[in-house]
């Protein structure tokens, strides 16, 4: 089922056309879309353009045509991005946003990768994917991107605490040094829930499975939304930990 974006964006401009803290001008929204697109030109030019077409420079006509210029994933990010900013000032409005965009469900909180950690931007961007993913209703490369985080998760970890083991690629056995190295740590300082960092591999287990089964390249199946979320919940749920014991 296809998602009414002019019923998203009308509730949308009714925020940002109030008066306020909530109001958002013609190059406030122009530099909001450009996080999503850097390829819209800034205010001046945006107008100017329009003029030369004779379109309409009206905020809400002129909105809606950056909005509908996105593909879908963009325009979930936007959204995703207007809901960030406007829900403190605005709570009950922009959940009514949120329930035409996503189904009325929060974002699940994004891992962030410490800069000095080894390809940390593109653990970072990948992880934004996921959340991306299940917004745009991608489930399988939702799941797909859940492995790849951890992949890379691990081999950062490897590569920042067991230099001397960076040969090692695969996803499995990659957890399994990572389980090894924090049991061994968090054991330096005494009693710690071992069953917890044991699960380690067991959850890479049902991620890799589950990639395996749903994947972009196997399509005999289709991945449910509860599977592309609870893929997601786990990998940022590893990341927080592993970040913890870095």
């Amino acid at each position: 089922m296809s998602l009414n974006w002019i019923a998203a964006y009308n509730r949308l401009f009714k925020i940002i056309d109030k008066q306020g803290d909530t109001y958002y001008s013609g190059s406030e929204f122009i530099r909001m879309a450009q996080q999503v697109d850097d390829g819209i030109p800034n205010y001046n030019q945006f107008i100017q353009m329009r003029n030369q077409r004779n379109q309409s420079t009206s905020r809400k006509d002129f909105y809606w045509d950056i909005i509908k210029s996105l593909d879908e994933e963009q325009r979930y990010q936007l959204f995703r991005l207007f809901i960030d900013e406007l829900e403190p000032h605005a709570k009950e409005s922009v959940e009514g946003i949120r329930s035409v965009v996503f189904g009325g469900g929060s974002a699940v909180p994004t891992t962030v990768i410490p800069q000095n950690l080894w390809s940390s931007e593109k653990l970072n961007l990948s992880l934004k994917d996921i959340d991306r993913a299940v917004d745009a209703q991608q489930f399988n490369r939702a799941v797909t991107l859940a492995y790849t985080c951890l992949e890379g998760l691990y081999k950062a970890y490897v590569r920042e605490n067991i230099p001397d083991q960076v040969h090692v690629t695969d996803l499995m056995p990659l957890s399994k040094l990572v389980k090894k190295h924090i049991s061994a740590e968090l054991r330096k300082k005494g009693n710690f829930p071992e069953q917890i960092v044991n699960s380690i591999p067991t959850i890479t287990n049902a991620v890799a499975n589950s990639r395996n089964s749903f994947s972009e390249s196997h399509f005999d199946k289709d991945a449910n939304k509860w599977l592309a979320i609870f893929a997601m919940d786990l990998t940022n749920s590893i990341g927080r930990l592993l970040l913890h014991i870095v």
